[in-house]
């Protein structure tokens, strides 16, 4: 049985060592439940922490249409055309369609502070079903 799993945000007052005053810390990240007899219990708990006040419009790296159009655009020459953005609630998909022939969706969270963080990607070939992938764009075809 597959487990669940859960995208959070959490905004906590912090206090930082030798100083007066407290900050606004701001994390996100994915807990993954596994049910047990008993009930569920949490297998895994990832946290990112994130300058909450300083990511929007300060680069092309905080908006999803621009992270594909640069990394699978720019940097890997993937794409052949890109389809309009599909946004439901906190999660925008984008898809385009590969020069290799298949097509891609990458999914994207909308974190509060108006960040687009990329979650998850998957492609698909020819009529078979969509299956998640993982590229590394900025290791494979940036060479960083």
């Amino acid at each position: 049985m597959r487990g669940i799993r859960f995208f959070y945000e959490i905004e906590t007052i912090e206090g930082a060592e030798g100083k007066k005053a407290e900050y606004f810390g701001y994390s996100y990240g994915f807990i993954s439940l596994v049910k047990e007899q008993e009930g569920f219990r949490i297998s895994e708990m990832s946290r990112i922490e994130e300058d909450f006040l300083c990511a929007p419009y300060h680069g092309w790296n905080h908006d999803g249409e621009a992270v594909v159009e640069v990394k699978y655009g720019h940097w890997c020459l993937l794409i052949q055309h890109i389809y309009p953005t599909i946004r439901n609630e906190y999660i925008k998909s984008i898809y385009f369609h590969g020069k290799d022939g298949a097509d891609y969706c990458i999914l994207f969270a909308l974190l509060t502070n108006g960040t687009d963080i990329e979650i998850a990607q998957f492609r698909k070939a020819g009529d078979g079903e969509w299956k998640q992938v993982y590229m590394k764009p900025e290791e494979v075809c940036a060479g960083e």
